[in-house]
């Protein structure tokens, strides 16, 4: 080896050491996974946690501090798993798996990070708009297809696992729904291969069984599974799912920050958009109330010290204002003393995050704690059927885009709809039926709004939509739009297929005046009114 003399030397030496261990490391990662999965045995045991043991030590070496203590939670698991009894290591096997998939995909986040691009979903970009169905029941098939292609999703099916597996080779689907066991005998959770390309190219997967099993259910959640379905299948339900899961996937949150050291708050932006977290810097704190009222953000990192007023402080102040009751805030400190940190979380702050943190821990930390602030908001704010915000959620936002409208001097608009004839549709087809029609209407509303834009239901087959910076004309052809769609799709009850239509009634600022958004919405209600006296399957205006 030649001799390395200076500084130069040594630093391009650690370079090229570095970059030899990160290039490595995806394959060390995905062997781990394969021998993971084989039947639990002592020797599988051993080997992991010889293989863990090294990787903790040398991603700490080469400056990956966090893969380093993953790599340390999978050893000390499997030691713990190796000192049960043999005939109580299988039931601890999948949690085992699902430490090792985590791994795999911190290690995947990192090489992309480290290169700029992500060479698998470079090769395989991602179908965002596309669900790939693996049943085994043809009519079911061809039911879902036909809902699913009428929201304007892309649809591919497959009668096997080797198939898709072939078929992930060449492109990425947002999500695959697979049952759980074909006729064949072949089973979903005995496909290491197509299990591990789909935790790979972080596809989405949801399950169908023929009963429900705690077992079962074990199994698909060790393999990350966002939903386990059981025959007969809901499909409005598993409808409902899809759109959601489509959404979380198109973004992952907004997050304010707020740091007096600009270049750092610079910093975290950058890093976090690079996640696809959208994010804004908090510009003077004194008009932090209105930043974050304009931004409306899901999460705030704030620093804990800052030369004009703490952490501590603000925190305190937005905890005054009843729509940041439920906001989470994370402190973002180098303060280490346990007992500051809890005294500083008593001001209203809900977790805290030590300096200096690595980008990718960044990352993470705040996509863990994104996650679980939108599972909470949205089962508090959200209606179960539609997955739009309840009665009084959307009732809220118009009042709040109204009080920005007197701020910016932009149009806003609201649109009430109702679906005609709702009532005859469940009495002749069924509630099943008609629950399918209202889940259709609601998908069709979050995929033709825009990000701005708001929708929720108002009550029964009733929905408001919000639409800031917007005036009558836009507001009409958005709906009319919508109208056009959902008039395409055709809804079935057993052997009968069936369509539906809704009125609605627009209003706008732009030429109107009122005093308050429950006057808007009063109106909106007016022109729906109009809409329905006027023949139905229509889109009308209000004005004074």
């Amino acid at each position: 080896m030649k001799a390395l003399n200076n500084k130069t030397d040594l630093t391009a030496a650690f370079s090229s050491l570095r970059q030899r261990f990160e290039q490595g490391l995806p394959q060390r990662s995905a062997a781990m996974l394969a021998m993971v999965q084989k039947k639990p045995a002592q020797q599988m045991l051993a080997d992991i946690v010889a293989e863990s043991h090294k990787l903790s030590g040398a991603c700490g070496t080469f400056g990956h501090a966090l893969l380093g203590a993953m790599a340390r939670q999978i050893e000390q698991l499997a030691q713990a798993i190796s000192a049960k009894p043999l005939q109580e290591q299988e039931q601890t096997i999948p949690e085992l798996i699902h430490t090792v998939q985590e791994f795999d995909i911190a290690v995947a986040q990192m090489i992309a990070g480290v290169t700029g691009k992500h060479e698998l979903q470079r090769q395989m970009p991602v179908m965002k708009n596309s669900v790939w169905l693996l049943l085994d029941n043809a009519a079911l098939t061809i039911e879902i297809t036909a809902q699913l292609q009428g929201f304007g999703l892309q649809v591919e099916e497959f009668k096997d696992y080797t198939q898709c597996v072939a078929r992930l080779r060449e492109e990425t689907p947002a999500i695959l729904l697979a049952t759980v066991a074909l006729s064949t005998g072949e089973l979903l959770f005995e496909q290491t291969l197509l299990l591990n390309r789909l935790v790979q190219q972080q596809i989405r997967l949801m399950v169908l069984a023929e009963a429900d099993s705690f077992p079962l259910r074990v199994q698909a959640a060790a393999q990350r599974a966002e939903a386990f379905f059981v025959t007969p299948l809901n499909v409005p339900e598993m409808i409902t799912y899809v759109s959601e899961l489509l959404d979380y996937s198109s973004g992952v949150g907004r997050v304010f920050i707020v740091d007096d050291d600009k270049l750092l708050a610079e910093h975290y932006a950058l890093v976090l958009s690079t996640a696809g977290i959208e994010t804004q810097i908090s510009n003077h704190v004194e008009n932090i109330v209105d930043e974050v009222m304009r931004f409306q953000p899901d999460l705030i990192l704030m620093d804990m010290y800052m030369p004009e007023y703490s952490g501590a402080e603000i925190a305190s102040v937005l905890r005054q204002y009843r729509d940041f009751k439920r906001l989470p805030i994370v402190f973002l400190s180098s303060e280490l003393n346990k007992s500051l940190q809890i005294k500083a979380m008593s001001h209203g702050a809900d977790d805290f995050i030590t300096k200096p943190i690595d980008d990718m821990q960044l990352i993470q930390a705040i996509k863990v704690r994104l996650a679980r602030s939108l599972q909470i908001k949205n089962l508090i704010e959200k209606d179960s059927l539609t997955s739009l915000v309840k009665h009084a959620a959307i009732k809220d936002t118009a009042e709040l885009e109204f009080l920005r409208v007197e701020r910016s001097k932009k149009p806003l608009s609201v649109v009430m709809l109702d679906i005609d004839h709702f009532k005859m549709v469940n009495d002749t087809y069924g509630h099943a039926a008609g629950d399918l029609v209202i889940t259709a209407l609601a998908t069709l509303l979050r995929k033709r709004i825009r990000k701005t834009d708001r929708a929720g239901r108002y009550g029964g087959e009733e929905f408001l939509l919000v639409l800031p910076d917007c005036d009558t004309q836009q507001a009409k052809l958005i709906t009319e739009q919508i109208l056009d769609a959902f008039k395409k799709l055709t809804f079935s009850a057993g052997s009968i297929q069936f369509s539906c239509t809704f009125s609605a009634g627009v209003v706008s600022t732009d030429d109107n005046d009122f005093a308050n958004a429950i006057q808007m919405i009063a109106a909106a209600d007016s022109a729906l009114y109009k809409a329905k006296v006027a023949g139905r399957k229509q889109v009308l205006s209000w004005s004074a």
